[in-house]
C-alpha cells in the first residue's frame, strides 16, 4: 500500500465529514426541471448518456463544490452538447440573449443570488 496521497477531484468526497443532510424536498425549480427533461430526452435518444455527463461533471474542477446540483448537470450537458458540436458557443450565446431580451432577464452573473454566492 502507498502512502502517496490520493488524486481526488472536488466531487469525490468519501470518506469526508459533510455534516448534516439536508432531507427536506425542496421541490424544482421551473429552470431544474425543463433541464431536467431536456437532459432525460437528450439521454432517451441517445445524444447524450450518463457517462459523458458524469466525465464533464468531474471535469469542473474547483467551480464543482461550489455550484447546486442542477447548475453541476447543466454545465455537464453543456459541456458534452458543445463537444459534439449540437451547437457552438456563439449560437448558444446568441439564442441566451435572444431569450433575455424577449423576458427580460438579466445575465446569470448578474442575478443577485450570484453575486450573494460570490
Amino acid at each position: 500500500m502507498s502512502d502517496k496521497p490520493l488524486n481526488r477531484g472536488p466531487h469525490d468526497i468519501g470518506g469526508e465529514a459533510a455534516g448534516p443532510i439536508d432531507t427536506t424536498d425542496h421541490g424544482m425549480k421551473f429552470w431544474e426541471r425543463q433541464a431536467n427533461a431536456l437532459r432525460s430526452t437528450l439521454g432517451a435518444n441517445g445524444i447524450t448518456c450518463v457517462d459523458e455527463l458524469r466525465r464533464a461533471a468531474e471535469d469542473l474542477g474547483d467551480e464543482y463544490r461550489g455550484l447546486q446540483y442542477f447548475e453541476i448537470t447543466t454545465r455537464a450537458l453543456r459541456t458534452v452538447l458543445l463537444e459534439k458540436s449540437i451547437f457552438s458557443e456563439e449560437e448558444l450565446k446568441a439564442k441566451m440573449a435572444e431569450i433575455r431580451a424577449r423576458f427580460n432577464v438579466p445575465d446569470e452573473m448578474e442575478s443577485p443570488i450570484k453575486a450573494k454566492a460570490r
